[in-house]
């Protein structure tokens, strides 16, 4: 089967995304799966490479992407879809794409228009996880113990940060840590002890997010849970893995993606048995409140009067230093192999779903067909979906 691998995208994650993709790319089965890389520029251009990988041959790019000369570009998104779909004959989307226009349902949400089967979870899943303060909505009405938060009314934009400081402190206490709504990688997210911290952050992050809130620092273990599974259906928790900073107090996105800069151990140190079950059943509860599907992975603190969970990603980093992957090999998964399930979950959704499903053909739904002056045109035939 013909897989389409999407990497880079407009979001402040394009960097780890590559990292990420690059090992996709590498421990996609060749013998299995036909691969073709499609770079996502950071102005939203989409470039399809022109012809898939062939046996073999490693994904190069020339620095900040693919390598233009190979590819086909740039193209709007639906074009490029367009493309990868009918010339090219792709059958499934493996989108390796972190943050904002990747993670947060947009591509999810075209995919699902064009009936093509992809990786991870759907547009209205995604869309919510994203959004820190959704799944926080989401998982405290479900019971999920949650860290306590102070839920600001002004935006990031309007912060005065002066006395905003005092009412954070007053709700929450300090260290607390300030996050944007959108955000991942640990992009987006503040360690503050004073107002001037506070200060930063807006300066920061005024023109990328909108809203934002304060989590208490919960004292404890770091830890984080992926699992496996299309919701509604078996869910396999993999084991949990903890994370343990070298240089930093938290986990920074240095200490995250520089080698040498985290200790990441599975099982975690601190954890029993029953405890390593608790949380792996926490992280099975959020992946089915959320509706997640593929994969996703549970970030909590462990305290010591129980586990609080701190966000869930639908698209975990897939990179070397990746803690996905980690939990997966510990679970005698490894990369290869994981990738597999993942496109076999993919799929296996897709099937579930294809019953009754219609899809506009390409010989019906044209631009002729939706062009002013061709109304009596502008509703396409539908043909059952295959």
């Amino acid at each position: 089967m013909h897989v389409a691998v999407l990497l880079g995208g407009c979001s402040l994650e394009h960097d780890v995304s590559l990292a990420s993709a690059e090992q996709v790319l590498a421990n996609l089965d060749r013998r299995r799966w036909q691969v073709t890389p499609v770079w996502l520029d950071r102005d939203g251009g989409w470039w399809p490479r022109r012809a898939p990988l062939g046996a073999g041959e490693a994904f190069v790019t020339d620095g900040p992407g693919i390598d233009r000369a190979s590819a086909h570009g740039p193209l709007r998104p639906g074009a490029a879809l367009d493309w990868l779909l009918d010339h090219a004959g792709v059958d499934v989307v493996f989108p390796v794409l972190h943050g904002a226009f990747g993670e947060d349902g947009t591509v999810q949400g075209l995919f699902e228009l064009y009936g093509v089967p992809f990786v991870g979870s759907g547009c209205a899943a995604s869309a919510v996880a994203m959004d820190k303060l959704r799944t926080r909505q989401v998982l405290a009405a479900t019971g999920v113990p949650l860290a306590q938060a102070y839920l600001p009314e002004a935006s990031i934009a309007a912060i005065d940060p002066d006395a905003e400081f005092v009412l954070m402190r007053d709700a929450v206490g300090t260290p607390a840590f300030v996050k944007g709504d959108l955000s991942g990688s640990t992009f987006g997210v503040h360690r503050v002890t004073c107002a001037q911290d506070l200060r930063d952050f807006r300066d920061r992050y005024a023109g990328r997010f909108r809203r934002w809130f304060a989590e208490r620092g919960a004292v404890g273990e770091e830890i984080t849970v992926p699992v496996l599974g299309n919701s509604g259906g078996a869910l396999q928790p993999l084991p949990p893995v903890g994370i343990y900073p070298v240089h930093d107090s938290w986990f920074t996105t240095d200490a995250k993606y520089r080698p040498g800069a985290c200790e990441e151990i599975v099982p975690p140190r601190g954890l029993s048995p029953v405890a390593i079950r608790e949380v792996q059943d926490l992280a099975r509860r959020c992946h089915e409140a959320l509706v997640c599907d593929g994969m996703s992975r549970t970030d909590m603190i462990v305290t010591d009067t129980g586990p609080v969970v701190l966000e869930v990603n639908t698209i975990p980093g897939l990179t070397r230093q990746s803690l996905l992957p980690r939990a997966a090999a510990a679970a005698g998964l490894p990369f290869p192999a994981l990738m597999d399930r993942l496109l076999d979950l993919a799929l296996e959704r897709h099937r579930a779903r294809a019953v009754g499903a219609v899809r506009a053909t390409p010989s019906t739904c044209t631009s002729a067909n939706l062009s002013p002056g061709n109304e009596s045109s502008s509703v396409p035939e539908r043909t059952a979906e295959a």
